[in-house]
This record gives C-alpha cells, sequence and structure tokens, in this order.
C-alpha cells in the first residue's frame, strides 16, 4: 500500500471571523485539547475555486457534515472553515501554531497590532495542505496572504425598543 501524500494548494477567496494570531485566537473550552486554535470562515472567490479545492482533496462531507455550505455572513456564497490547532495532538511541533500570515504573497509578517485585526470581507491568498482522501481528509491551514485589507468592525449593540 502506497504512503499518503500531503497535498498543497493556494486558494484565493474573503475570509470572516479571521482568528489567525496569538492575540485574537480561539481559546474556548471547545478547543482546550489543542490549547486553543487559529480558525477562519473562507469563502473562495468562485465556483471554480471550490472545484480546484475538492480536486485537491478538501471533503464536501465529514462525519456527517457538510464540509462547504452556505454563509449568511458573505451573503449565501459558499465556503468553508479553515482551521489550525494552537497545538498539535500528535505533539509534532510543526503541525501546530498560528498560521503565517504576510503582507500579500510576500514574505513580511502581517503585524496584528501595528496593520490591524482582520475584518469580514478581507480579501487573502491562503495556503492548505490535504492529507489523506474523501470523509477522513485532514485539512490544515498553513499561510495567510492578505491581498486587501478591510479593518475589524466589533458589532454595535442594537437598541432594543
Amino acid at each position: 500500500m502506497a504512503k499518503a501524500k500531503t497535498k498543497i494548494g493556494d486558494f484565493v477567496g474573503s475570509l470572516y471571523y479571521a482568528r489567525l494570531h496569538t492575540d485574537n485566537m480561539d481559546d474556548s473550552e471547545y478547543h482546550e485539547r489543542t490549547q486553543g486554535q487559529y480558525n477562519t470562515v473562507f469563502i473562495p472567490k468562485d465556483d471554480e475555486e471550490i472545484n480546484r479545492m475538492v480536486d485537491l482533496g478538501f471533503p464536501t462531507e465529514s462525519m456527517g457534515n457538510q464540509m462547504i455550505k452556505e454563509y449568511s455572513v458573505a451573503d449565501g456564497r459558499k465556503g468553508m472553515k479553515l482551521k489550525r490547532p494552537n497545538v498539535h495532538p500528535s505533539g509534532i511541533e510543526n503541525f501546530g501554531g498560528a498560521p503565517s500570515v504576510t503582507k500579500g504573497e510576500t514574505l513580511v509578517p502581517w503585524d496584528f497590532i501595528e496593520d490591524g485585526e482582520l475584518g469580514n470581507g478581507t480579501e487573502a491568498k491562503v495556503r492548505i495542505s490535504v492529507y489523506g482522501e474523501g470523509a477522513t481528509a485532514s485539512v490544515r491551514l498553513e499561510k495567510v496572504g492578505v491581498l486587501e485589507h478591510v479593518p475589524y468592525q466589533e458589532l454595535a449593540d442594537v437598541d432594543t425598543w
């Protein structure tokens, strides 16, 4: 039996609910085992980009859950959650930690404090790795290049009547 190879792909789209830095990592109880998780909802630029991701091996379904679905925050466009554990359960250091976030397609790091938090609709190029096949494929967010920054805005409190 041949050993599975990790496949790498780069894709362009928009980020929503980006939690990609140690300053805003998702550290809810749900991610206690991995000591937090870096994640974002990624909405590929078009259906062709989604098809390229599926061709790379991105699972359409996993454990009975649709992995590619419509998101109301993106006007019903289809996308998926991309994630990376803070500490990978295997203990392999390179498999966890914050993904590399850069200014565009450069090696210049995006600074959370100086450059700003990534707001909904930020255009980006993402690099993912896919290991395995089908519903059991493992997908990991590797890198994010910010192409067009949308500043983060807190949701305003809505007055009630």
